[in-house]
């Protein structure tokens, strides 16, 4: 019953901090889409304490630790390195199924993986820990680094990032939740073996990536609808690699009704929109589920039953039909 208890705790604590900033992010969630490409003001913020005031004049990116020749970075060399532009979604740890904590952003930086190699990385090294301007640390493994092209970010939709969501450099690992997108970050050390994580030390996994999963942005719950007469159901898929397809059930997966892609991207880790029009031929109270497969087969559960990795439920829609 303690941990139980411990563990709710923890959940209501994070979606807490989540959802300090979340209420413009979920303002265009009503009765149709929101902007595929989340706007600055609207992006979700989850953080630890208030947002940290950045002198951009005397900032310094150190890399420290297991590095040849380690080296403080001006914010000016960091802006006049080789930057890609990374279109990207990603959602919070402790976002509920249909929850708002979920935005997508077209970011633009430098790759990490070049920026630590002409340093010269120690045989030993394995991995990195961010260190934050807001006491926040988190880590990535030297793999993650090469493999998922993590960048340092210092855009963020053509502009420069805003200072609530990390000014002057966020780092970004594609395909995994807020938690290792660290902002406001200040040092990176280069590190021989695995540390845990701010969250990781509160009792979260931030290990795993986004799984595949979905949610419905409209109608709204308890939606009234004629029998016999349609009803347009929209909603977005996200995690995995890329999105291959999108189902509704109205009867718990007895059967399932494909979902048209109706907007994309060609870009891994991007959401997709997806709608569907559903009719009920008779009276009475319904559920409608929704659940999404990615490229490489996965299914998204019906039932996640691991609370503190993230979530990917079958996101629920309730529906009230009527003569």
């Amino acid at each position: 019953m303690k941990t139980h208890l411990r563990v709710l705790i923890i959940i209501l604590l994070f979606s807490g901090l989540c959802q300090t900033s979340a209420l413009a992010a979920s303002k265009n969630q009503g009765e149709g889409f929101p902007d595929f490409i989340t706007d600055n003001a609207d992006f979700y913020v989850t953080r630890i304490g208030s947002v940290p005031i950045i002198n951009a004049a005397t900032y310094r990116l150190k890399v420290t630790g297991l590095v040849k020749r380690p080296h403080s970075f001006t914010l000016e060399e960091l802006r006049n390195l080789d930057l890609v532009e990374l279109p990207l979604t990603y959602e919070c740890i402790g976002n509920t199924p249909k929850g708002p904590l979920l935005s997508t952003a077209i970011w633009k930086g430098f790759r990490l993986y070049d920026l630590l190699v002409p340093l010269g990385l120690d045989e030993k090294a394995t991995g990195v820990q961010y260190k934050a301007a807001d006491g926040y640390y988190a880590s990535h493994t030297l793999e993650q680094i090469k493999e998922n092209g993590i960048i340092g970010a210092l855009y963020m939709n053509g502009v420069e990032i805003p200072a609530r969501h990390g000014f002057p450099l966020r780092f970004l690992n594609p395909g995994f939740y807020g938690v290792k997108q660290p902002a406001w970050v200040t040092e990176v050390k280069v590190i021989d073996r695995p540390v845990k994580d701010y969250w990781e030390d509160r009792g979260w996994d931030c290990s795993p990536p986004i799984g595949i999963d979905s949610t419905i942005f409209f109608p709204q719950d308890n939606v009234r609808v004629n029998a016999g007469k349609p009803l347009e159901v929209g909603g977005a898929a996200f995690g995995g690699t890329r999105v291959k397809q999108v189902e509704l059930t109205t009867d718990m997966g007895k059967t399932w009704q494909k979902a048209e892609i109706v907007k994309s991207l060609d870009a891994d880790n991007v959401w997709v929109f997806w709608k569907a029009t559903l009719i009920f031929p008779e009276t009475g109270r319904f559920v409608v589920n929704a659940r999404a497969t990615d490229i490489h087969g996965n299914v998204q559960q019906e039932d996640d039953p691991v609370r503190y990795d993230g979530t990917s439920d079958w996101p629920v829609l309730k529906v009230n039909v009527i003569k």
